[in-house]
C-alpha cells in the first residue's frame, strides 16, 4: 500500500464480487473489508481477495473501518438508505453505489443531496460507461460521424426495467453526450407476480424520451422481437448515417458466463453512412469485469482530485432514473 491509496470496503459480495475485483487490481485503491448477510457469499469473495476485515453488519464495518471509498452493491431497495447513512454519519470521499438508482425519484434526489451536502462524491453502477466501444461510439457521434442524431433505440429480451432497461438507457444517454430529457412517454405491462433482485418486475416496458433538439430516444423491454433485434444493441440515426453499437454483454452472452469472457465476434460498431459506405470497428477484446476495473480505478483518481470527473458521476445518472421513474 502506498500512501495515495484509497481504503475501500464492499457491502453486498454477489454483485459486490466484481467490485472487489476492481479494487483489488487498481493501483489507487486497497480492499480492506467485506460485508454481507451470507456467510458463504462473504467468505467466498473475500478469500478470493485475501481480506481479513469480514462482517454481517454494514454501520460497524463503516465505523471500525472508517474507509475512503464505499461500494454498495445490495438490492436496490437499500441503496437510499445505506447511502444516505455513509454520507451523513461517516462522510466517505466517495461512494459508488450499483444500479437501479433507488426504488423511486425521491429517494434518488435525497441519496444525491446528502452527498452534496456532506462533500461525498457519489457514482452509480452503470460501468457499461467504461466500454471500450461504448466510448469509442460516442465520440463517433461527437465528431459528427452520422450528423445530428434524430433517433435512438435499444431493445432488451429479458430482466426486468430497473435490472435491465435502466442500463439500456443510460448507455444510450452517454452515447448521446448525456442531453437534459425534456419529455417521457411510457407504458408498463405487469399482470404476475414477479420479482428481479428483489424488485417487483414487469412483464413488458416501453418508453419514449424526448429532448431539447426533437430528437428521440425508444426503449423497449420484453416486447416481441422485431426482424433485426439484438439483445442490448444500440441504433441511432442521424441526418447523414446510422451506427449500430453492439454491446459487451450481446455478443459475450453474459447471461449465466463469465463477466471476464472475452467477446467472440470481431465486429463492435458499424458506421452505415450516407452515400452507402459502411465502416467497421472491432472489438478490441473489451469484458464488463474489465470495464469495472476501469470505473473504480477513475472513481479512486476522481475523489482525491487527481482526475476532473467520472463518466457516472450521479449528477449525471440521475437523469436514468427520473426516466425509468416516467
Amino acid at each position: 500500500m502506498t500512501g495515495t491509496q484509497q481504503r475501500a470496503v464492499v457491502v453486498g459480495c454477489q454483485v459486490g464480487g466484481m467490485h472487489a475485483d476492481a479494487y483489488s487490481h487498481s493501483d489507487a485503491t486497497e480492499l480492506v473489508a467485506l460485508c454481507d448477510l451470507d456467510d458463504q457469499a462473504l467468505h467466498d469473495v473475500a478469500d478470493a481477495h485475501d481480506v481479513d476485515a469480514r462482517y454481517t453488519d454494514f454501520e460497524t464495518m463503516l465505523r471500525e473501518q472508517q474507509p475512503d471509498l464505499i461500494s454498495i452493491a445490495t438490492p436496490q431497495a437499500s441503496h437510499a438508505a445505506m447511502t444516505i447513512l455513509a454520507a451523513t454519519e461517516y462522510t466517505p470521499r466517495g461512494i459508488l453505489c450499483e444500479k437501479g438508482m433507488a426504488n423511486n425519484l425521491g429517494e434518488a434526489r435525497a441519496m444525491l443531496a446528502a452527498c452534496d451536502r456532506n462533500d461525498v462524491k457519489l457514482i452509480i453502477g452503470h460501468e457499461n460507461r467504461y466500454l471500450t466501444q461504448i466510448q469509442q461510439a460516442r465520440q463517433l457521434i461527437a465528431d459528427g460521424a452520422i450528423g445530428d442524431v434524430r433517433l435512438s433505440h435499444a431493445w432488451y429480451a429479458q430482466g426486468g426495467m430497473m435490472n435491465q432497461m435502466c442500463h439500456g438507457c443510460d448507455r444510450n444517454l452517454f452515447l448521446l453526450g448525456d442531453p437534459q430529457p425534456t419529455w417521457v412517454m411510457g407504458n408498463v405491462q405487469r399482470h404476475s407476480d414477479r420479482w428481479e433482485r428483489g424488485w417487483p418486475a414487469e412483464e413488458a416496458a416501453t418508453g419514449i424520451v424526448g429532448f431539447a433538439d426533437g430528437s428521440r430516444l425508444v426503449l423497449e423491454g420484453e416486447t416481441p422481437k422485431g426482424p433485426h433485434a439484438e439483445n442490448h444493441r444500440h441504433t441511432l440515426v442521424g441526418t447523414e448515417g446510422m451506427l449500430v453499437v453492439r454491446t459487451e454483454s450481446e455478443v459475450a452472452g453474459r447471461s449465466g458466463t463469465d463477466p471476464y469472457q472475452h467477446p467472440d465476434d470481431s465486429i463492435g460498431l458499424r458506421v452505415h453512412r450516407a452515400n452507402g459506405q459502411v465502416e467497421e470497428f472491432p472489438f478490441v477484446g473489451d469484458t464488463l469485469g474489465e470495464a469495472r476495473r476501469r470505473e473504480v480505478d477513475a472513481f479512486a483518481r476522481w475523489v482525491t482530485g487527481e482526475i476532473p470527473g467520472h463518466h457516472q458521476d450521479a449528477h449525471l445518472c440521475i437523469q436514468t432514473q427520473e426516466i425509468m421513474m416516467a
